[in-house]
This record gives structure tokens, C-alpha cells and sequence, in this order.
């Protein structure tokens, strides 16, 4: 019978012609195919524990954003080298692995163009799954990139579609159709006049402020546009600063800027150190007058540009005066000392070079005389 099972016993049934024998033989053949899958089955079930048998399991390693190259490093520090172990060149994700049970390494994805993810410790036993997802960041150019690519555009610090804010783009620029306009404008070296409220050229805008200045009473002077005192205040200014450096005797200034200030304008800080009353003549594109009370100071506030600094005593008008220019520099902080008299110059002083001195020895001092314990003539005296 084992012999027969060598060849299905229905063919050979059906050779001879048929008969008792073929039933038979056909019903060996069908329990013959029904333990053939029988096997099979068990051979399926056998397999995970073949598997395991030989050390492996099951590791599967995915990511955002895909095609990130996997490495692996048995302290979680480099080097890193290619995935899973004995491969020249890393896999990408997502990739599914079947490797050896070796519990201790670490695995971790790079893509260009995004931030290495932190490393994640990979525990592989006998029959074991182990899943590895990683999230990985973009740098801020990929990050662009990829708001760009799904229609954002950068508009004050965020990324914003440009039909839902009503954006216009002009020269690479994404901005509201106002500033576009305003843009264009200035291209065309129009200037916006705002008591027109229109656009204009530099010098139509000029002739209309003079004359709106002009019907409004303001005289143009030194580049600014005055009222008719303020005009006389300034030229007065000017003539008494004038006359006094001319008429009367006068020491220099000393000038100095200390610092910085916010504003556009300068400022000019006088100190007395006299203790006098001061009167402080500025004289240049905007005069300044101010008086320095004694052992005090005054701080004056002039458009930048070259001035004349005047200081003398307010109740001695034929006093000393002193007298100094200065060039004041936009934001700039200024300085001057009044000391009513011009300050000397430390001089050098070089000591007389002295003879050579010769030094005598100090003679020696005779020894000291011994002085008696108990007086003379009372030895043997008793106390009384």
C-alpha cells in the first residue's frame, strides 16, 4: 500500500477500465489532499515559532514626511550608521523589518530639509512587534517652502492666503492695494500733501504751504516760518551775541558732547560754577536765549547745525564773557562750564635735580649706667 501511495491509486483506477476499485482508490486519493492541507496549516502555525527559534522579530519604522533615511546607534549617540545593521546604505520609511533580537540600540530618521528627530529605543524580543513612528520638523526655508506650495503668502509676520485678506503683490511684495498705490506713487517722485489731501510734486507742495503760511502771517526765516515776534526775538539774539564777543573781553569755552538724546534736536547744558547770575546767548540757525541761576545749570533745546555759544554775568554787563562754537549734531548732548575765567592747562612741574647728599654714620652711644637696687646707707635699717 505504501508503494501505491507513490502514484494516485485513481489513475491507475481509471487505466484498468474502471470498477470497484476506482471508488476505492478515489477515496484514497481525497483523504491524501485533505491531509496535505492539514500540513500545511500546521506548517503555518510552526512558522512564528521557527522564527523565534532563530532569534527574530518584527520592527516597523514610519515617519511624516516619508522617504526619511533610518540609522541606528547602540548608545543613542554617533556615529550613526545605516539600518538595520550590515546594510551599506539606510532604508527609508516606511519600512517594515524583520531583524535579530538584539534589545539594546537606538533608531532614529533624518531627511533633508527637516530637523533630526530624537532617537527612540528599540526593545526587540522572540516573537515581538515593535512600531516607530517619528514626527519630523522643518527648518524655517522648508517650512516656507511648503506654505508657499499650498498658496500662503508671508504678510506681516504670518503666513495668510492673499484672496482672503485682498492682498495685491508689487515688486515680490504681498500688501494692500493702499500701500501699493503709495508705492507707486513715490515711484513717480510724487509727495502726499495732506491739507490737499492729493499727490504732488515737491515744488507745487512748496509754493502751496508758502502760500498758506503767508495768508496765516508767518514770515519765512532761516529756513523756518515764524510769526513776526519770533523773527524779532532771534535776529536780537543774534545782534547781542555779536556785540558782546566783539565789544567785550572774553576767554574761550570749553565745549564738550557727553551723550545722546531721543529726540531729533540737540540740547546744550550750561553749568555756573561762579555763583552769579547767568545770561546764555545761542546764536545760529536757532537762536536760544536762557539765564543760569547761581551754582546751577540750564539746558537748551536748538536745531542741529554751527552756533555761537555766548556766557556772561547778568549783573555785571562789562564783565568777562566767554565765548565758543560749537557744531550741534542731531540726538547729540552738549556741555559747557562756566568758571568766569578761562581754565589753565595743568603744566608739567620737573623738580630741580639736587646735589648728591652724603650720609655720616650715627656714633655709637656709651653703655648705659647701672642704677643701684636698694639706696646706700640703708642695708641694714629696719622700716620705722
Amino acid at each position: 500500500m505504501a508503494d501505491s501511495l507513490r502514484y494516485p491509486l485513481h489513475k491507475i483506477a481509471l487505466a484498468q477500465g474502471g470498477g470497484p476499485l476506482s471508488s476505492c482508490a478515489a477515496t484514497i486519493g481525497v483523504h491524501r489532499e485533505e491531509g496535505m492541507r492539514d500540513s500545511g496549516k500546521r506548517l503555518c502555525l510552526l512558522l512564528p515559532c521557527i522564527l523565534a527559534l532563530g532569534g527574530c522579530a518584527m520592527v516597523t519604522v514610519t515617519s511624516e514626511p516619508r522617504s526619511a533615511e533610518i540609522t541606528y546607534s547602540l548608545t543613542g549617540t554617533p556615529p550613526w550608521r545605516p539600518w538595520p545593521p550590515g546594510r551599506t546604505k539606510p532604508r527609508l520609511t516606511p519600512a517594515h523589518q524583520s531583524v535579530r533580537a538584539e534589545p539594546y540600540y537606538f533608531v532614529r530618521v533624518s531627511k533633508e530639509g527637516y530637523y533630526p528627530a530624537p532617537p527612540a529605543f528599540v526593545d526587540v524580543g522572540f516573537l515581538r512587534r515593535q512600531k516607530l513612528h517619528f514626527q519630523l520638523e522643518p527648518t524655517s526655508a522648508t517650512f516656507a517652502q511648503l506654505q508657499r506650495a499650498r498658496g500662503y503668502v508671508l504678510f506681516e509676520g504670518r503666513w495668510v492666503k492673499p484672496a482672503e485678506k485682498g492682498l495685491v503683490e508689487y515688486q515680490s511684495r504681498w500688501m494692500r492695494p493702499a500701500d501699493k498705490f503709495k508705492l507707486e506713487q513715490e515711484a513717480k517722485g510724487l509727495v502726499y500733501y495732506a491739507e490737499e489731501k492729493r499727490w504732488m510734486t515737491p515744488k507745487e507742495k512748496e509754493e502751496l504751504e508758502a502760500a498758506r503760511k503767508q495768508a496765516q502771517g508767518f514770515v519765512r526765516f532761516k529756513g523756518q516760518w515764524l510769526t513776526p515776534r519770533e523773527v524779532d526775538i532771534q535776529r536780537g539774539i543774534d545782534q547781542l551775541a555779536q556785540q558782546i564777543a566783539a565789544s567785550s573781553p572774553t576767554f574761550p569755552l570749553r565745549i564738550e558732547r557727553i551723550g545722546s538724546v531721543f529726540t531729533s534736536d540737540a540740547e546744550l547744558r550750561v553749568t555756573d560754577l561762579t555763583g552769579y547770575l547767568l545770561e546764555v546767548l545761542l546764536s545760529g540757525p536757532q537762536s536760544r536765549s536762557a539765564l543760569a541761576q547761581p551754582y546751577n545749570s540750564v539746558m537748551i533745546e536748538a536745531l542741529p547745525g554751527s552756533y555761537t555759544l555766548v556766557i556772561r554775568q547778568a549783573d555785571r554787563p562789562g564783565g568777562l564773557a566767554g565765548v565758543g562754537k560749537v557744531a550741534l549734531e542731531p540726538k547729540g548732548r552738549y556741555s559747557a562750564t562756566y568758571r568766569g575765567a578761562p581754565v589753565p592747562r595743568a603744566a608739567l612741574r620737573y623738580l630741580p635735580r639736587t646735589k648728591e647728599i652724603k650720609i655720616e654714620p650715627v656714633p655709637e652711644l656709651p653703655p648705659p649706667i647701672p642704677l643701684p637696687s636698694v639706696r646706700e646707707g640703708t642695708a641694714g635699717e629696719k622700716p620705722r
